[in-house]
């Protein structure tokens, strides 16, 4: 069976804003006078088939603006192409954000990029495009995935969902992950329900006396959650693994 992933597909996801959905995700918008990309792919194989795609659908204006999410290799590869092309760069390790981001209105669009707490890296952003109800999240966000690179812990995972809730009270209509296909609010909603009853089922288990192995046989995938992006592949089995470890060594 293949992969949702396989064949990348550029979506129109509001006029003028589209998106090209693969593994690994990357976003382009109309600003009127110019096009602002955000997040550029992890192959700079493809840049030819990206220009392509962006000049198709965007025409011969400019991209004046690169905005990454964070800095992973997966998400700038193709920064140098654009920048070459006079593209200005801004992430939060060339460009720091104060509090209230970075706010780009033109073309009758506005685009907001703000600094978030460090979910997934210690320099993570959000750009949203509040009148379109577009909410582009990197990996801070990614169909049941834990998506911390520092230890689980209780002040962690707290951090985490109530960033999703701040996250939700924004009503994105359509949320962009860093990778996979694209989401809904309702996808956060259910994690921040997903997480602590996690949580909470691996503990018990570990105090009913069960081993590793039994207890990712215990804690089973919610149903309702099977037909998330590589869920079952491996995400649940990886958060799994993650709040073991992190109860073991109490910090849960």
């Amino acid at each position: 069976m293949h992969d949702i992933t396989d064949i990348p597909l550029v979506i129109e996801v509001t006029p003028g804003l589209f998106v090209r959905r693969a593994e690994d995700v990357m976003t382009w918008v109309d600003m009127g006078p110019y096009g602002v990309v955000i997040d550029t792919l992890e192959k700079p194989e493809t840049e030819s088939e990206i220009l392509a795609d962006i000049a198709r659908t965007l025409g011969p204006k400019p991209i004046r603006y690169v905005l990454n999410t964070h800095t992973h290799y997966d998400h700038v590869a193709l920064n140098g192409v654009f920048e070459r092309r006079g593209a200005t760069i801004i992430n939060r390790k060339v460009h720091p954000l104060d509090e209230q981001g970075l706010t780009l209105c033109e073309g009758g669009r506005r685009l907001i990029m703000k600094p978030i707490p460090p979910c997934h890296t210690e320099l993570d952003a959000i750009v949203h495009f509040p009148d379109d109800g577009v909410l582009i999240m990197g990996d801070v966000f990614g169909w049941g995935l834990i998506p911390l690179t520092t230890p689980l812990t209780r002040e962690s995972a707290a951090m985490l969902l109530d960033f999703y809730r701040q996250m939700i009270a924004l009503d994105p209509r359509v949320v962009v992950p860093g990778h996979g296909p694209m989401l809904e609010r309702s996808h956060l909603e259910r994690y921040v329900q997903y997480l602590p009853w996690l949580i909470e089922e691996v503990k018990s288990a570990m105090a009913r006396g069960l081993d590793e192995e039994a207890i990712y046989a215990a804690v089973a995938p919610p149903a309702d959650m099977h037909d998330w992006w590589r869920f079952l592949k491996w995400k649940h089995a990886d958060s799994v693994k993650k709040v073991i470890h992190a109860a073991k060594r109490g910090r849960i």
